[in-house]
């Protein structure tokens, strides 16, 4: 099909949604202003505030508060970046229900705190998260406004941030690493309280942190201090620039890596590995790109258009990135709750781009099926 036909399809079409979320539960969504002061906030935004995004479990199924994907102005940024004609993007929906009821009682899993990429939105992981959340877990998704291009608040207002091609310094990536972990800590100090107001059914004395890239190791970095985090996953984020690289997180670390982050190319994973005194493992996707761990490849998979071709997005694309993801940061969740039989230390065919790199000593006889 070419390009016009791609776009007179979709004009009569209308809305397109993104791969559905698979588990047995619908996911509500909602959105919150957490007050927390950034002192000397490096970026154009307030420093007086932070996004909270939760993805949650729900029984509800109607559509009356259908959810968009991207507000209209992160449409418009984000499809001149990639050279996609204006409005295209805006035609992405999702499978979120707006403010749905919660269940009546709690499904037994921790709450998962999650910090995006450096300058992305953690909207941009609906693949992953909305799919935690439909296998029962609460997800906490924290924007930083000022970091990403726009933030919009509930209210409607935005606010415009870091340009979308803002160089990452040293200097930058230093400070904005700092107040993604303070960030953390400030999200996980405000969810408490706005579960007792809510009466709402999430667990608020066990976490799990997840991150991708600098969101990643900022999620390493904050877990040690705060022993109500029983875990950490680091979705393909560098260690060099900072002190994560000689953080002993001393509960179970997950890696996840793609042809950008290895322990060859970047000396920093093999670094931090031989500081860690808990169960690790690494595996890696081979074919994938740093930014296939977000939804970015995706968008153009949903809208019927040819696959990103840019340094950062592998072969494999994003779909089958973010499946991968979703088995086996899912599997490494379930084995720290207590069930399941951990990650992956041999081949699988149905998965057979995941590849185990190396790990701990005790992580030897994890199983994968």
């Amino acid at each position: 099909m070419c390009f016009l036909a791609q776009l007179l399809f979709l004009s009569l079409t209308g809305a397109t949604s993104l791969p559905r979320p698979d588990g047995p539960y619908s996911v509500g969504f909602s959105q919150y202003i957490i007050s927390h002061i950034t002192p000397n906030d490096p970026t154009p935004g307030p420093g007086n505030a932070l996004l909270a995004h939760i993805y949650y479990p729900t029984r509800d199924t109607n559509d009356s508060s259908p959810v968009l994907y991207m507000d209209p102005k992160s449409a418009i940024v984000w499809g001149d970046a990639l050279d996609l004609p204006r409005g295209l993007l805006g035609k992405l929906r999702t499978d979120l229900h707006g403010n749905a009821s919660f269940l009546d009682a709690p499904t037994g899993h921790p709450t998962i705190l999650f910090s995006p990429a450096a300058g992305f939105n953690a909207w941009m992981y609906y693949g992953l998260l909305a799919n935690l959340a439909s296998h029962g877990y609460t997800i906490l998704a924290i924007d930083h406004p000022g970091e990403p291009p726009v933030v919009r608040w509930p209210n409607g207002t935005d606010i415009i941030g870091l340009s979308i091609d803002v160089d990452f310094t040293t200097t930058l990536t230093r400070e904005v690493h700092e107040f993604r972990v303070t960030d953390l800590a400030a999200a996980l100090a405000w969810f408490p309280m706005f579960v007792r107001e809510r009466s709402a059914p999430f667990d608020t004395s066990t976490f799990l942190a997840l991150g991708h890239s600098i969101g990643g190791s900022a999620s390493i970095t904050f877990t040690p201090d705060h022993e109500q985090v029983r875990a950490a996953v680091n979705l393909d984020g560098g260690f060099s620039q900072h002190q994560t690289v000689i953080t002993d997180v001393g509960r179970p670390v997950f890696l996840m890596s793609s042809i950008n982050h290895t322990i060859q190319g970047d000396p920093s994973w093999a670094e931090f590995q031989d500081h860690q005194t808990g169960w690790w493992e690494n595996i890696a996707i081979y074919g994938s790109g740093h930014l296939d761990y977000c939804d970015i490849a995706m968008w153009n998979e949903a809208l019927g258009l040819a696959p990103l071709v840019q340094e950062q997005f592998g072969p494999v694309g994003g779909l089958r990135t973010t499946q991968i993801a979703r088995k086996y940061v899912g599997d490494f969740f379930s084995w720290v709750e207590g069930r399941g039989k951990g990650v992956i230390n041999s081949p699988s065919l149905k998965w057979r781009e995941a590849v185990y790199v190396n790990g701990s000593e005790f992580a030897n006889g994890h199983t994968n099926e």
